[in-house]
């Protein structure tokens, strides 16, 4: 094995366990609208906004209210904008000790670190906040490439970055969106990462998932 490929969020990042960041009040309250027409568009939307069709959080909003019908002026809809993008620069800015550790050790064995993962423009944006950039290679970002996962096409391409066969690369991951189905369907080795969220997954694989319940159980199941 030559490479170990991570999702980003739920995976190596969460604000969910942590403390220190302040509650914010509901997506939708703060477009101006219900939660059900916020779902509803993002139910509409998500994809396309996942592969770039928005090329900034500014131009997300600014479709979400307006099809909504949201009342905000256009400065409303900027400053909400603004205060997002600074939200997520926050966010991803936070990253636990345990996680520095455990890539160290990873990379102390040889394999080359990326991560694959879909993302927004204005997570993209804040990725130059993100302390682990020095022990990440490639990043491949949804949004950038015009592709999400589960498409087995993002993993290969990651893969092809770093000059590796999919077959020689894990996938850690949380699951969402599927993932985890979609690195083992072009070879890769897929390991969970239940240390953020434990979620159940759609499994149809022959061989038995793998978990990883604490952060420090990854260097060793990796073998």
């Amino acid at each position: 094995m030559k490479a170990v490929f991570f999702d980003l969020f739920k995976t190596l990042i969460t604000e969910k366990t942590r403390t220190d960041f302040q509650a914010r009040a509901p997506f939708h309250e703060r477009l101006g609208t219900t939660e059900d027409k916020s779902l509803l568009w993002w139910t509409e939307n998500e994809d396309a906004a996942m592969i770039g069709k928005f090329p900034d959080c500014l131009a997300r909003f600014t479709d979400l209210c307006v099809v909504v019908g949201s009342p905000l002026t256009k400065k409303d809809i900027v400053m909400a904008a603004q205060e997002h993008e600074a939200w997520k620069s926050k966010v991803l800015s936070c990253v636990e000790p345990q996680i520095f550790e455990m890539l160290r050790k990873i990379r102390a064995r040889g394999l080359k670190v990326g991560i694959i993962s879909n993302a927004l423009p204005e997570e993209v944006l804040a990725w130059r906040f993100c302390p682990l950039q020095g022990l990440v290679d490639p990043v491949v970002f949804s949004c950038s490439v015009g592709v999400m996962k589960p498409d087995r096409e993002i993993f290969e391409l990651a893969c092809s970055r770093v000059c590796v066969q999919p077959s020689e690369a894990y996938f850690v991951g949380d699951g969402g969106y599927d993932e985890l189905q979609g690195a083992a369907s072009v070879g890769m080795r897929v390991i969970q990462a239940a240390w953020y969220q434990d979620r159940d997954v759609e499994w149809s694989c022959t061989s038995p998932l793998v978990r990883a319940h604490l952060i420090t159980d990854l260097p060793e199941l990796l073998c």
